[in-house]
């Protein structure tokens, strides 16, 4: 095998391991807060996960080292940050809540606005 070939299969294993990884997080979310629409990016080269909740925001949301992910099976970190993400812009923990997301303030460019 050439080393252009070898190159693209470790490409192809990275954004396989990404995607693995992103889906495993993705259904952590949706199983503890159903119905939100969580967007989830894994950087495996910059060694960190992004998570969205996209109804909300797509600019802001929580990083995660990939490294604390390995000791963490169950996903409890990225539970706990999208509970943490809900909660900054005043919502349950929970199943989404179209009345509570509708009644959110937003700023004059019609963003949700949440706590610092």
């Amino acid at each position: 095998m050439n080393l252009v070939m070898e190159a693209q299969d470790e490409n192809m294993t990275a954004t396989l391991a990404e995607m693995d990884t992103a889906k495993k997080m993705a259904e952590a979310l949706h199983t503890h807060y159903p119905y939100h629409l969580w967007g989830v990016e894994v950087d495996s080269q910059g060694g960190i996960a992004k998570v969205f909740n996209l109804r909300l925001s797509g600019r802001w949301g929580f990083i995660i080292k990939l490294a604390d992910l390995y000791s963490d099976p169950d996903m409890m970190r990225v539970v706990r940050a999208g509970g943490e993400l809900l909660e900054r812009y005043k919502l349950k923990r929970g199943m989404f809540d179209a009345d509570a997301y509708n009644a959110l303030p937003t700023d004059r460019a019609g963003n949700f606005i949440a706590d610092k």
